[in-house]
């Protein structure tokens, strides 16, 4: 009788531990961006994750991408895949933290070579999930579509990984995000290597939140962008022949009355 309480006692603690066991994970990313001449080019980025805690991190060069071959071709060749050792525990050069648990998001993008540290807050974004799927990989993915600070973007996200992760800001799904692209087709987000046994101790530093002396806030920021802005006209007029117009509508600019269009580093 005593072997048997044994026995039972054992099987409930073994399924204890394994059902509280954390997700964790590391997943490679290319942020595509597609030019109007043809030309696309692919900066790779890794996202590491844990249930709570997200760390978006630049890991590489821009590289030209091949659509003559396939993303696995490219990732045994180097290609748009190949990286640069960082050294442990400093920050790349853009990157961007989520913590669900403190609803804090920090992030770093660089505004005309000046490197700005930005404190804001965890965004709902209002996904609207569609019937269409389609297979990314060995994952099953569902459709997803919202407006998020002035962008339409469509989203493939698989409900087999249950994390509530993804690429760059977007998140808020019940799944990890494989593929995004937006509404011009110009800029894409896309998951080649998906790795749910990594090093504990590697993802751990990645999650710890960044220790940083100066942070911005979100209104310094966002007149950092807009004075970026009008530099950026006023420099373009100057350049135009006499009688030019220049065309103001730019799908990359930020938009000089508010944050509501994100931009892309």
């Amino acid at each position: 009788m005593k072997n048997l309480i044994f026995i039972i006692a054992f099987l409930i603690f073994n399924y204890t531990v394994n059902s509280q066991k954390e997700t964790i994970g590391i997943v490679k990313y290319q942020n595509i961006i597609h030019n109007e001449n043809g030309v696309s080019f692919a900066v790779p980025y890794k996202l590491y994750f844990n249930s709570v805690i997200s760390s978006y991190r630049e890991e590489g060069v821009a590289k030209r991408v091949n659509h003559e071959k396939t993303i696995e071709e490219e990732r045994e060749e180097g290609g748009v895949a190949s990286e640069h050792k960082v050294m442990k525990n400093s920050l790349p050069r853009a990157y961007y933290y989520t913590n669900n648990k403190t609803n804090e998001l920090i992030f770093r993008e660089s505004i005309v070579g000046k490197l700005y540290v930005v404190k804001d807050s965890i965004e709902s974004i209002p996904w609207q999930l569609h019937a269409e799927h389609k297979k990314i990989g060995v994952y099953p993915c569902q459709k997803a579509t919202a407006k998020y600070r002035g962008r339409e973007y469509t989203a493939w996200f698989t409900s087999e990984i249950p994390i509530s992760h993804g690429p760059w800001k977007l998140r808020g799904l019940p799944g990890l995000i494989l593929e995004v692209t937006e509404e011009t087709g110009k800029f894409e987000f896309r998951a080649i290597k998906i790795n749910l046994q990594p090093d504990k101790n590697e993802v751990q530093d990645k999650l710890d939140k960044p220790s940083i002396d100066k942070i911005t806030d979100m209104t310094t920021y966002i007149k950092a962008l807009k004075n970026k802005f009008e530099e950026t006209l006023a420099n373009l007029r100057a350049s135009l022949p006499r009688g030019a117009k220049l065309m103001t509508d730019c799908d990359v600019c930020p938009d000089p009355k508010n944050n509501s269009l994100e931009r892309f580093d």
